[in-house]
Formats: structure tokens, sequence, C-alpha cells
């Protein structure tokens, strides 16, 4: 779920997303968290029969540091490792960031999700939502040699990032995402270039390029009623032929704590790809699930999803790069729980 979402307005603090984090140690100086996230997941998915494939759900740890050097400059470092939810004896490093936050801003320099990844559409899901999220498609929204930069203004921040490719292994990123936020109603927009120059499609090795764009808006109709909305804009191509992708997107969900401690969310994502004389596709997804939330630090949700249509790809809730897919009218299933710290 993209709990940025109901904070949009990312302060440079947030530079973990760890909330709960547990304080190793702490100083008029420096501070050193330990942060992490149990996940487990039951999937029932229609296309296999229903037969549930129990997983890690990408369960996660880091350590967090920051360093005041003085009261207007600070040195940060970030070490993230997890496991895959495809294969709990893999761990791998997630995030690996070192940065410095000044009145200026926040710099940050390493491996680390995209800034388009950070903020998110409108997706509420744990599981089947994100086909409106066209940012992903090449790179599962992650980038290996970036510098980020944030800042805040009272009510304004501006975020963007830019990847260095500097080995065939790596990609052409630049991103550019503004926001605000006025008493209940927030939004941000902007876009980005993403460039695999060694796409693998089969035993095809490809040069693509994704261009996109986006425009989100979240509306706090009450204390426990949250509604969001989100427009995604798509470019792909495929150099040295006439190969392209124009890619449109709506998503629209809702957020609603009817219960003490308990909350509903509903979602509706509908995309369509037009591919010229190859064909066009359009895509239908639908999701519903509810939440309790024991406290903040643990929780546990089912949701049910339907699909119907195609997708040219995207990146599910576990940061995995899904390829085209054809869904026939499938409703699909998942029980999870998670534990913060």
């Amino acid at each position: 779920m993209k709990k940025s979402l109901l904070a949009l307005a990312v302060s440079a603090a947030a530079f973990t997303g760890a909330a709960n984090a547990a304080e190793i140690y702490s100083s008029d100086e420096a501070t050193v968290d330990f942060y992490g996230q149990l996940r487990t997941e039951m999937k029932f998915m229609d296309a296999d029969d229903y037969n549930g494939d129990l997983s890690t759900g990408s369960s996660r740890t880091g350590v967090d540091a920051k360093y005041n050097v003085s009261d207007n400059f600070a040195v940060l470092g970030l070490v993230e490792v997890g496991v895959p939810a495809n294969d709990s004896s893999d761990v791998t490093v997630r995030r690996h960031m070192v940065g410095f936050a000044t009145d200026l801003g926040t710099i940050q320099f390493g491996k680390d999700w995209t800034v388009s990844d950070d903020l998110g559409g409108t997706d509420y899901s744990y599981f089947f939502g994100g086909t409106g999220n066209l940012y992903g498609q090449l790179n599962g929204a992650l980038n290996d040699s970036q510098i980020k930069y944030s800042l805040d203004l009272d009510n304004w921040w501006v975020k963007a990032a830019y990847g260095f490719n500097d080995s065939s292994s790596h990609q052409d990123l630049a991103e550019g995402f503004v926001g605000a936020s006025f008493g209940a109603f927030s939004f941000h927009a902007g876009g980005g270039y993403n460039r695999n120059h060694d796409f693998k499609a089969g035993n095809t090795s490809l040069d693509v390029s994704n261009t996109y764009y986006e425009a989100t808006g979240v509306f706090d109709a009450t204390d426990t009623l949250q509604l969001s909305a989100t427009y995604y804009g798509s470019k792909v191509e495929v150099k040295d032929s006439d190969f392209d992708v124009d890619q449109n997107a709506i998503s629209v969900g809702a957020y609603w704590t009817f219960v003490e401690k308990t909350s509903l969310y509903a979602g509706y994502e509908y995309v369509k790809q037009d591919a010229g004389d190859y064909g066009d596709e359009d895509g239908n997804n639908t999701f519903v699930g509810v939440e309790y939330k024991f406290s903040s630090w643990a929780r546990v949700f089912a949701e049910v999803g339907y699909a119907d249509g195609a997708t040219l790809g995207f990146v599910d809730e576990n940061d995995n790069l899904i390829g085209p897919s054809t869904a026939d009218s499938e409703t699909n299933f998942g029980l999870g729980a998670r534990f913060y710290w």
C-alpha cells in the first residue's frame, strides 16, 4: 500500500519511512535507528485455480543514521536489506544511501527506489492494485546509481532524481515532481524519463525508453475518509523501430476508517494502451479490502481483486516487474499480516 499517499507532503526527516524505528543510539550530535518490516501473505489466484501461495511478502530491515555537524547541516546514511517474496532464502540490498540535509534541501546518493515510487499514484491496495502506475515498467521502480533531491517550503515541496548511466547495466533516469497542501486538499504532479539500453525481451535485447507524467489529487473529506484520484500518461518507444505505445491510465480510490483501528479501502484502475498498427488494448482492475491495525506496529488485512483485459506491464506491491499480461474476468484473493519496528 502506498502509505505515502496518506501523507503526501513527506518531509526530509522521513528519510527512511520508518515511523516505528527502534532507537539504537541518540545524542545531541547523532542518532542511529534500527527499523524493519516482517511481511507474510497468502494469495489465492484465479489463474492458478485458487491454490494458495504463502510468501514472505518482501520483508526487510535496515539501519538509518544521522549526524548533526551543525544546526543547519547533517550527514545521513542508510542501508536496508530484504528477503524477496519469491525466494525467502535470498537476502538482497534493497537500499544503500548516503546524503546531506541542509536548509536548502536534502540530497542523497546511491541505490534507492525512484521518486515516482516514493510518491506513488492512487493505490491503497496491498495486493492487486498498481496497474495505473506507469513509471516502473522498465526498471521495477529501482535505480542503483542515482542522486535524489528534496526541498520542503511550508506547504510546498519539490523532489527530483537523476540516474547515472555509468555502465551498460545502469539506466538513464530523470524525474521531477512538485506538490502542495491546502487544508484538506493536497496534490502532486510531475514526470520522468527512463531508458533501458539493454532491456531483455525473451532472447532479444532492446533499447527501450519510457517518458511518463502524472497528476494526483487527495481530499481528506473527513478525519476518517480520504478520497484520491490519479491520471498517468506514458509513451514507450523502442529505438530503431517503428514500435511505440501511448498509454493513459486513470486510478480512483478511497480509504475509510469506519471503526476504530478498522478500515475499508477500494480502488478502480483503467489503463488504455495504443500501439498504432500493432493494435491497442485496455485493462480494468478493481479491488476492495479491509485492514485491522492492532497498533502502529502490527496489522492484518484481506483483499479481493477483479481484473479483466490486458496490460503492457506494471510493478506489483512487492516490487516485482510484471510483463504483458491478460486477465479474463479473473477474481483473486489475498490475506496478509505485517509487523513493523
